[in-house]
């Protein structure tokens, strides 16, 4: 494979697109840039690997066509590669983002490229991916109304316990396949052995659902990828290696095993430039998963370990919470604040976020504009030990905005969904919004009732809405909005002689709480009027990939000890558990956020046993 030769005087240019003004690529990043062999990049926190990422592409996209219709495959989690290209390297979008190329995320392309091909040998039906209620209700319909199932009625009717489920529906939801047994819910022992004639029916049940209505889970959709990486023949493989000479795959580390085996076997690295890019210290999607083996990159593994977000005193924390060998040493132009460590007690805890705003003061980093943000690991609050609540009670662990029926929240889970390459997602959240719609105007639907009425009386118009929401040209917020309006306009007329139906809205419902206005109370936010800034409460799976001016990490407690108390042992030299890893990834992730000021709040009782792992901090004790 012919390797591309890039110029110094290329990547000037470049760094003029793409970098501020007099800044320059570093040498690490530069030996990524000119690297055109399959190789690994290991990319420490905020060393701007996506711009390193977009770089590359700006050299082929200059090259392109490229020789006998090879193209350049860019996938990653979500999909804010084609955002990036999009706003970044705006000048040659069309050429990347059209065929033969492929930018999107890594599950869309296992899905239209495996498990698509794969189930509809199995089915001529129309697959559709539906959701547990969805699938649980034709499951039971086709359990009872055929005589195929006869033990497994009978193991229903016999366990069914009204005390644990409202209904039978609910204790099918519950249903799983463990190697072929047959479990319910948390219960240790299965609920039907492997072989047995009740867990062979539900198999059985699953398959023609599949086979006559094309209908799969979620959850299906994870097994069925595991058949259809077996039986890929290396024929179709072959294309894949003719089609797609680049490839980049971007969060290597956040791949379970089934996609990583997926695209170790379509792209061959002897073939193509294959480039797994990412941070396995960062992974924290995968790490509390049974069995989940972290990505390590090979011996080989290029690296990029210069940050261009935070100065060398944030760096030096989070070197002690490394694995791999190798300091992330910051550039000489980039400062930081010195660390500070907020020490509270059971009777202080509730100052601790004035203390972090006064912090904020005394650093001189107070501006309107400023990006501030408190984190933890722990968000539920049912569970014992310190949360995030703890520390600000305000806070909704969910996830979910102020109401989970505000028709903004409606609006912002389709265009999260339709980023994310989901469609089905998104169509799904769409009839969601037109029941509650339909609910306020006194017509009660449900996700199922409304998609019969969809399709008996207003198929054409449903189905020409929707296909244009997904073949918008991007996806944010107010672009959908219009469209969801339109298509709202079009299917449901207004009544009661108003001008239009969200005159008959409630106006709580249509109230924009992602507005910018600082009157409106913004969700897992708290602003601060006297000094006209938000602090911003999340979790560290929430903030991962962000960048903030300043960071509070806040101990939180899981299993009867902290996050903090097992990574005390990686700073002082002591001895880790078996399970600090996971609790290390995640410190990790949370205090390699901030450009100017990183903050940690910790238990007094921690702070007594923390010897001297704080001597370099401020450190600022609750009063």
């Amino acid at each position: 494979m012919n390797s591309i030769q890039v110029q110094n005087d290329e990547i000037e240019i470049i760094e003029k697109l793409l970098l501020p003004e007099s800044a320059h690529f570093p040498d690490d990043a530069k030996s990524v840039i000119k690297c055109w062999e399959s190789t690994d990049v290991s990319a420490c926190p905020g060393s701007g690997k996506t711009t390193v990422l977009l770089a590359k592409l700006k050299i082929l996209a200059d090259r392109m066509p490229l020789d006998n219709g090879e193209g350049v495959c860019v996938l990653s989690h979500t999909n804010v590669a084609v955002n990036e290209i999009k706003t970044r390297l705006s000048s040659c979008a069309d050429k990347l983002l059209n065929y033969p190329n492929y930018v999107g995320t890594i599950q869309s392309f296992i899905d239209l490229y495996i498990v698509k091909p794969y189930l509809k040998r199995k089915t001529t039906a129309t697959l559709q991916v539906v959701d547990d209620d969805v699938f649980s209700f034709h499951l039971l319909s086709l359990i009872y109304k055929t005589n195929d199932y006869p033990q497994l009625r009978g193991l229903l009717k016999n366990n069914f316990n009204k005390e644990i489920y409202p209904t039978i529906l609910d204790m099918v939801k519950s249903l799983y396949l463990k190697d072929e047994a047959l479990y319910l819910g948390r219960q240790a022992r299965p609920l039907a052995g492997k072989g047995t004639k009740s867990s062979t029916q539900y198999i059985l049940a699953i398959e023609n659902l599949l086979k006559n209505e094309g209908m799969i889970r979620y959850k299906d959709a994870y097994r069925y990828a595991e058949e259809a990486i077996a039986e890929l023949s290396d024929k179709y493989v072959e294309l894949f290696s003719r089609r797609f000479k680049y490839v980049f795959i971007d969060e290597y580390q956040d791949c379970d095993v089934v996609q990583r085996r997926a695209l170790d076997k379509i792209f061959d690295k002897t073939k193509a430039c294959v480039l797994h890019i990412g941070d396995p210290d960062q992974a924290i999607y995968n790490s509390d998963v049974v069995n989940q083996e972290d990505w390590t990159p090979s011996e080989s593994a290029l690296s990029i370990a210069t940050p261009n977000r935070y100065g060398q005193q944030i760096a030096d924390v989070i070197n002690h919470l490394k694995k791999r060998e190798g300091n992330i040493i910051s550039a000489e132009s980039l400062t930081s604040c010195k660390p500070t460590l907020i020490v509270f007690d059971d009777g202080t805890r509730n100052k601790v976020i004035n203390t972090f705003i006064d912090i904020l003061k005394s650093n001189d980093l107070v501006a309107s504009d400023g990006i501030y943000k408190v984190v933890g690991a722990v968000k539920k609050k049912s569970l014992a030990g310190l949360k995030i609540s703890d520390y600000w009670e305000d806070f909704d662990p969910s996830g979910k905005h102020t109401s989970e029926n505000n028709y903004w929240n409606y609006i912002q889970t389709i265009t999260m969904s339709l980023e994310e390459g989901k469609g089905y997602l998104a169509e799904l959240n769409i009839r969601k919004l037109l029941c509650k719609i339909l609910n306020y105007l006194g017509k009660k639907y449900t996700i199922h009732s409304i998609k019969e009425k969809l399709d008996n009386t207003h198929f054409e118009t449903y189905k020409m809405s929707i296909l244009k929401i997904f073949e918008l040209s991007e996806y944010t917020k107010d672009i959908v909005d219009d469209e969801i309006k339109n298509m709202v306009n079009a299917l449901i007329p207004s009544a009661n002689g108003a001008k239009s139906v969200w005159d008959e809205l409630p106006k709580y419902f249509l109230e924009d709480i992602y507005s910018c206005d600082k009157d409106i109370k913004h969700h897992n936010s708290m602003y601060v009027p006297s000094d006209n800034i938000t602090i911003q409460f999340d979790t560290v799976h929430g903030v991962k990939g962000e960048t903030h001016d300043a960071t509070l990490y806040l101990e939180t407690e899981k299993g009867g000890t902290s996050d903090i108390k097992k990574v005390l042992p990686f700073f002082i030299g002591g001895k880790p558990t078996k399970t600090a890893d996971y609790s290390r990834k995640c410190v990790y992730v949370g205090m390699s956020r901030p450009r100017k000021l990183l903050c940690l709040a910790i238990h007094k009782k921690t702070y007594g046993i923390s010897k001297n792992t704080f001597d370099t901090w401020n450190v600022i004790e609750c009063e």
